[in-house]
């Protein structure tokens, strides 16, 4: 069942790829969990490639280093941590760096396929 799921909507490989890498606060990790899981669901290979900025998904919550020192660094009080955990500086850019590049990604696959 979710083999019919994947291969018919291959962006949700995506959406699982972000949310493993959220969890385990680690790009590498999650494609070592989620990459074989993708090859086993028959999705293909230049796809599973595609979506690998998907992996970035860390910067959901501020509890990575990099963006923590960033929030701290700021002089100016631009970079900060908003009312909600999820709601900071550094989510808008995140998710359009990595929609982006999954976007392209997906483009580039489906015409030179």
């Amino acid at each position: 069942m979710l083999e019919d799921a994947v291969q018919a909507k291959p962006w949700t490989y995506a959406l699982v790829l972000f949310l493993v890498s959220k969890l385990v606060n680690s790009q590498a990790a999650a494609l070592t969990a989620i990459a074989p899981m993708g090859l086993q669901l028959g999705v293909d290979v230049k796809l599973l490639i595609a979506f690998f900025p998907a992996a970035y998904g860390y910067f959901v919550l501020p509890t990575y280093p990099s963006d923590l020192a960033c929030i701290g660094f700021d002089r100016s009080g631009t970079t900060k941590i908003g009312k909600f955990i999820i709601n900071h500086s550094l989510i808008m850019p995140g998710l359009i760096g990595v929609s982006s590049a999954c976007a392209v990604g997906f483009v580039l696959v489906n015409t030179f396929m």
